[in-house]
């Protein structure tokens, strides 16, 4: 007998938090287990990732009303309470049902004891949730944007610094949508309009993307990825905003590129894809499994131009023996701008990780920039939104090699995008561009 869907999100949930394990990866494995038809997934799929997203903004009502301090509930329970204060406050559920479905899992779970706080404090909530004391919108912003749009504090701030009070609060709210599902279409295998036909006839719906040919957006049921036309290697799951990344590259057929993290290889396959699979490719992860999973890619979408290697990008002079044409860095980032995929990452990132990212980033950079030929392009891209790892590196990066400069962006990007380029560089946001926010610069190296 299937379990119900409460208890399956329930587990989904508590184990992310006790493991750290990705919260999407878990719940498809869970829900092609679960025996559950659609309806009750997609209740499983709206409290698992709400209330992950919302953990913050939960936790401040249990406090509200609760006697018993949050570091002293055990795991589980908190885990269920969360759960079911999401329900209260933020679905279109009867808060009898939410009150009722948690006291019966705590039955099952916990002790009476345990089962009457649940019960008490859920009824307490349900009865007082028009009276919570939300923070004044004009008195304390950021804190009203933190709780109202279940951020962490640090973040929002962050944001209001960076892009005033207005965009900040759009920006959280854009986090708290569901996200287009995006695939590119692999044209060495197909072309657009024929795989939008045979996707829309395996029940899905199908729309051209917002800004690139190669682009689709697709809604339906399922898990995509288990479709006949992606196991052929027909098409990559990839947000738009990393596909522009391909495009900055502007890889040419017969080159030698050399793209420095490139697991797990959906922005590889793409240069290969604009290079008409001829030229190399040199694709470069220093995680073993993360190279696997490259040649894995690489197969399946007919790419023979890409050499994986397993190496520490800072280190490859004893793998690269001669100048490239492009190098592609898309360095390890604190990824502030692809919160709307991972509705859990919020509440793990801290503060302080950023500045070390930062000098990370830029010691990758020097690295592989040795290996740009004279008239050579590096490109420099990250999925996130701070300055310290965006504009800062790249500063940071030009003066320590005068031989390269900034390179206008402009001629490689859509042309909806052009607007909002500043400096040459390109900062993409959720809120503004509808896509993923990530940062793109072109460098090139002085002849």
């Amino acid at each position: 007998m299937p379990k119900a869907p409460r208890e399956v999100a329930l587990e989904v949930i508590n184990r992310v938090h006790k493991t750290g394990s990705y919260a999407n990866l878990l719940l498809s494995k869970k829900l092609q287990d679960s025996g559950l038809d659609i309806r009750d997934r997609a209740l499983v799929t709206e409290l698992t990732y709400g209330t992950l997203r919302a953990q913050g903004t939960l936790d401040w009502v249990i406090k509200q009303f609760s006697k018993q301090k949050l570091e002293k509930i055990p795991d589980l329970v908190l885990d269920l309470l969360r759960m079911s204060i999401y329900q209260i406050i933020y679905m279109d559920v009867p808060d009898h049902a939410a009150v009722n479905e948690a006291v019966e899992i705590a039955k099952r779970h916990f002790h009476p004891g345990i089962a009457k706080f649940i019960n008490g404090l859920l009824r307490t909530i349900a009865r007082e949730k028009e009276k919570l004391p939300w923070p004044d919108k004009d008195a304390d912003p950021v804190r009203y944007i933190a709780l109202r749009h279940s951020h962490p504090t640090w973040m929002v701030k962050l944001w209001v610094d960076e892009f005033g009070m207005a965009e900040a609060e759009a920006l959280c709210e854009a986090n708290n949508r569901v996200p287009r599902l995006t695939i590119r279409v692999n044209r060495l295998k197909t072309h657009p309009e024929i795989l939008a036909e045979t996707i829309k006839a395996a029940g899905w719906e199908v729309e051209e993307g917002l800004y690139l040919s190669e682009a689709l957006s697709v809604r339906g049921g399922g898990d995509i990825t288990r479709l006949k036309r992606f196991k052929e290697g027909h098409f990559y799951v990839q947000d738009e905003s990393s596909m522009i990344i391909a495009h900055v590259v502007d890889p040419q057929p017969g080159e030698t590129i050399l793209d420095a993290a490139a697991a797990p290889g959906g922005k590889t396959t793409h240069l290969a894809e604009l290079m008409q699979n001829k030229g190399q490719i040199i694709a470069v992860d220093a995680n073993a499994n993360r190279v696997n999973l490259m040649k894995q890619n690489f197969d399946r979408m007919g790419v023979t131009i890409a050499l994986p290697i397993k190496a520490d990008a800072t280190k490859l002079k004893a793998v690269i023996k001669k100048p490239v044409d492009r190098v592609l860095l898309d360095a390890p980032c604190s990824g502030l701008g692809v919160l709307a995929r991972r509705p859990d990452s919020r509440w793990a990132k801290k503060h302080e990780q950023i500045s070390e990212l930062s000098l990370l980033q830029t010691d990758m950079l020097v690295a592989v920039a040795d290996f740009v030929k004279p008239g050579g392009v590096l490109v420099y891209s990250v999925c996130t939104l701070t300055r310290q790892e965006t504009r800062l590196v790249v500063e940071r990066f030009l003066r320590i090699r005068e031989d390269f400069y900034v390179e206008n962006v402009a001629p490689f990007l859509p042309e909806r995008l052009r607007a909002d380029i500043k400096d040459d560089m390109i900062q993409l946001l959720p809120h503004k561009h509808g896509i993923d926010g990530l940062f793109i610069a072109r460098l090139r190296r002085y002849e």
